[in-house]
């Protein structure tokens, strides 16, 4: 019996010292020996866990101020273990890997290689002439690429996706760090997080609460409702799920996300959550912690649950369950949002544990078939069967006067018909849902259908098709329907907002002058083609998608000939409108004829 006893005891250790070892999510690696990844303390301007299409940002982006070029530097002693190229996506980029504690880091968007490591920029070039230039994807044999850490290994660039930055993956055997989770990377800001509002949703409300928070004082906020009253306490039993929309700025004008929340209950953390590492399958579970419906990446605005979500999106999770309380008993809760520096920003209210007044002012149950529902005029439908819900609550599609909204319609985009208030209670729905608005006539080319969300407080597209009687279109976020005409044309203009050259003078093309034109639109959207004439004589551009302008390469050999030249770009939007031309006089007299080499194009 004795031995039987020490053998189970041996095998409960070995279970024991084994459960723990492979729930070590965040390699041991201390943090001295992680640096930062450039030779200038760059700010963040894209965080981790921040909500991308289809899943979650794994890593962080570093500013490059509009320029490719800069030295990109080893975060840790180790070797790379391979290097990749795509057009789109990651872009150029390079993992490198330390065996000692099995972490990686992951560079993106490279410009090129190099640095100590001249031959594997060497590499980069065999590969692109001898192999598809559209891409390749390269295992490296260990140690064959070795490096120390703050060594150059690279140069920022924009391969792949957006203006010039560098995006920065630290990568684990079980998921992804959050690369502010190492101290030498920390922003080291001392500005705690911004506190936008609290949803406050239950199963006894017969309306959701969205509260509206303001800034008291260093990290102190208050709520206040939709009428602009202090909230300080309601009347509550049941399940109650709280949200808190917030964001963090760290050292630039961003609004990033958070690094982690916590939600107290009579003095007691009841949840929280950091943002300091995902799992791989966590990365594309982003209604876990975020309500999909309410929250964006442009403008960067996230409605964080205050509490676990079960991974089986149809079940519901909530932040308390006020039928574990006292009758009558005053429960105080404190919500707070941190960064990783460890500033932290609170709300606070008190629910008493009593059954809430009915609201006479409750909304009639809306038409429903299935998931399919309508407005009831029967106008508007939107259906969820391919979407997936979650929530045993209630869609409502309202007809809402032009008093009632809580924005104002753009000036030049005349309002066409109804509004109507899309916004649900007690349910979410992931995946887009299909609708329709038919109101019995054709939309002319200027009309077109509109979508405010109120989550962000900005007019968002719903993918809308002109129908013989209407419009179909596509919803995944709650706000107002409407259709406007746009009586309003495009505009060009040149793009001072990033450097005059995106490129430092090491890897700058010095046989062109390289101009950005921005377009915009206020109503239905520009179109990418656009008309430009140079010196009379039309001249190719592309169109950069990251920047919603047009690329304008000209060579330099011009500068021999002619002074000056007069660039005009007309654009038009999908309304019919056309843009009065806009002319630029670019003179040629800076570009200096000894900077240009033999291989230039030469044009007379």
């Amino acid at each position: 019996m004795q031995l039987a006893k020490f053998f189970f005891s041996i095998l409960s250790l070995l279970f024991f010292v084994s459960h723990l070892s492979t729930d070590s999510r965040i390699p041991e690696i201390p943090h001295s020996e992680v640096g930062f990844p450039l030779p200038y303390f760059s700010p963040v301007s894209g965080t981790f866990a921040e909500i991308r299409n289809h899943n979650l940002h794994l890593g962080s982006d570093f500013k490059s101020y509009g320029l490719n070029g800069h030295n990109i530097l080893a975060t840790f002693d180790g070797y790379v273990e391979e290097i990749s190229y795509s057009k789109t996506g990651y872009g150029l980029s390079l993992n490198l890997y330390n065996p000692k504690y099995k972490i990686k880091s992951k560079y993106a968007h490279l410009h090129s290689f190099g640095g100590t490591l001249v031959e594997l920029e060497l590499l980069r070039r065999a590969l692109l002439l001898m192999g598809d230039p559209s891409g390749f994807q390269l295992k490296l044999p260990p140690g064959m690429f070795s490096t120390k850490k703050g060594n150059a290994i690279g140069k920022t660039g924009e391969t792949g996706s957006g203006p010039p930055h560098l995006h920065l993956e630290f990568r684990s055997e079980k998921g992804t760090i959050n690369p502010l989770y190492f101290s030498e990377i920390h922003q080291k800001d001392i500005t705690p997080p911004t506190i936008l509002s609290l949803f406050l949703e239950s199963d006894q409300l017969e309306k959701p609460l969205l509260l509206s928070a303001k800034e008291i004082g260093k990290g102190k906020f208050e709520l206040y409702t939709e009428s602009g009253d202090l909230f300080t306490s309601i009347q509550l039993t049941g399940k109650v799920r709280i949200r808190l929309s917030g964001y963090d700025k760290i050292r630039s004008r961003n609004k990033n996300n958070v690094y982690g929340m916590d939600l107290e209950v009579n003095g007691k953390t009841v949840f929280t959550r950091n943002f300091d590492f995902l799992s791989f399958e966590e990365k594309s579970q982003k209604h876990q912690f975020y309500d999909i419906n309410r929250s964006s990446l442009s403008p960067p605005v996230y409605f964080y649950h205050m509490y676990e979500q079960p991974k089986l999106f149809k079940e519901d999770g909530n932040s308390l369950n006020l039928s574990l309380f006292p009758k009558k008993e005053k429960i105080q809760v404190l919500a707070s949002l941190r960064d990783a520096t460890g500033n932290k920003s609170s709300v606070n209210f008190t629910i008493l544990n009593e059954d809430s007044p009915k609201d006479p002012n409750e909304k009639p149950i809306p038409k429903k078939t299935g998931n399919k529902y309508k407005s009831l005029d029967g106008v508007v439908t939107i259906d969820l069967t391919k979407a997936e819900v979650s929530g045993d609550g209630n869609f409502f599609i309202t007809e809402i006067s032009e008093k009632e909204i809580p924005f104002k319609i753009p000036k030049g985009l005349p309002l066409k018909g109804k509004i109507y208030q899309v916004e649900t209670k007690r349910m979410s729905w992931k995946g887009e849902g299909i609708g329709e608005m038919n109101f019995g006539s054709t939309p002319s080319i200027k009309d077109s259908l509109y979508f405010y969300d109120v989550s962000i407080g900005k007019f968002q597209g719903v993918q809308p098709k002109r129908k013989p009687n209407g419009f179909s279109f596509k919803l995944t976020k709650l706000g107002y329907l409407m259709v406007l005409s746009d009586e309003t044309p495009p505009t060009v203009f040149p793009m001072t907002s990033i450097a005059r050259y995106i490129e430092l003078p090491e890897v700058r093309n010095h046989c062109m002058e390289e101009k950005y034109y921005t377009l915009s639109d206020t109503g239905s959207g520009f179109r990418t083609n656009v008309e430009l004439l140079l010196d009379g004589q039309s001249f190719p551009y592309e169109y950069d998608p990251d920047r919603s302008a047009i690329k304008v390469l000209i060579p330099k050999s011009l500068q021999k000939e002619r002074p000056y030249l007069l660039l005009e770009v007309k654009a038009s939007d999908f309304a019919g409108n056309t843009s009065e031309p806009f002319v630029d006089l670019i003179s040629t007299n800076g570009w200096k004829e000894d900077l240009l080499q033999a291989s230039c194009p030469v044009i007379e």
